[in-house]
């Protein structure tokens, strides 16, 4: 077993490895034409926005952390930020899709075409080789955690998923530390994935895990928000409410079953079945704080002591 978790253990590495390529890449061809956005400052701008630059960025904490840093510059509304939240929260799936699509000639094509292109003295070329590589890289490792499931004894296996310690609670709480170490609550998605890949990890119990992924990819947010003007944190505490709330709310047993139900419903591909449980839980976090805005807004500001000063600016008190 100490061999197999050396080997979790490196796979993580090199997923991380794959992931940081495939984010340096898409960085440098698009961070120029990120930086002049000037988007009109509406809730549903916001929404759009967050959504598209998550998809870019491969991160929903990358996206995030953009906001904090230079989109905080200009006056978003809290209708705006949380719009803006809730499109990263679902774009962060779209990474998860890719997995999906995860083929062994695909991955020796992606690692084929980026190596040659890295090795292209052109900008363009090294950066669009970076990402193809650093997705077959992401491949590579994905295929390597499907593989270690069938090292693992069936019985050792059977243990440990029917065993007590598995409640929902002990499964979100293991699910939003692995995201806190690892940073990243694509890789959990990726992870647990992998090793659904035969179906024999319960969906419900990746359900929790996965609740708890949401509010551990919250820390690297907090994180980049410490060194940030006052009123640019906002941001990252409504981060933090929104999906410590939102697994609140989801997570009882009556909520979380009918999701892995539409779930299953959905695909019968045991890794799909995961990206459609994330999928299903971010919209349907979504819709309630997009229902209950003006309520959550108050909140904030309350928690906060957010106050508005007879200038017009906004500060923390």
């Amino acid at each position: 077993m100490y061999s197999i978790l050396i080997q979790i253990i490196l796979l993580i590495g090199i997923f991380l490895f794959g992931i940081t390529l495939m984010r340096i890449g898409i960085k440098g061809l698009t961070f120029q034409k990120l930086e002049s956005i000037t988007p009109k400052l509406s809730p549903v701008n916001g929404l759009w926005l967050g959504l598209g630059l998550t998809m870019i960025l491969q991160s929903s904490s990358a996206s995030i952390a953009l906001l904090i840093t230079f989109l905080a510059t200009l006056k978003v509304s809290f209708p705006f930020a949380i719009f803006y939240l809730i499109g990263a929260n679902i774009g962060t799936t779209f990474t998860a899709q890719l997995f999906v699509w995860n083929e062994t000639h695909l991955m020796f094509l992606c690692l084929i075409i980026g190596l040659i292109c890295l090795f292209i003295p052109k900008p363009k070329f090294m950066l669009t080789g970076a990402i193809a590589f650093g997705l077959g890289v992401i491949f590579s490792a994905l295929n390597g955690f499907e593989n270690l499931v069938y090292l693992i004894p069936p019985d050792r296996l059977d243990m440990a998923i029917n065993a007590e310690y598995n409640s929902p609670l002990s499964l979100s709480i293991f699910g939003m530390f692995f995201t806190m170490i690892i940073q990243s609550s694509t890789v959990a998605t990726g992870v647990l994935m992998s090793f659904s890949h035969d179906g024999s990890i319960p969906l419900i119990q990746i359900y929790y895990v996965l609740i708890g992924a949401n509010i551990g990819t919250c820390f690297t947010v907090y994180l980049v928000s410490i060194s940030q003007p006052l009123k640019a944190r906002i941001t990252a505490y409504a981060h933090i409410w929104m999906n410590v709330i939102g697994a609140l709310i989801a997570f009882p047993l009556f909520v979380g079953q009918p999701i892995v139900e539409m779930a299953k419903w959905l695909s019968n591909i045991p890794e799909q079945q995961v990206v459609w449980i994330a999928v299903l839980y971010n919209i349907f976090t979504g819709i309630i704080f997009i229902v209950f805005m003006k309520p959550f807004i108050q909140f904030l500001k309350y928690v906060h002591r957010y106050k508005e000063n007879e200038a017009g600016t906004k500060d923390y008190k």
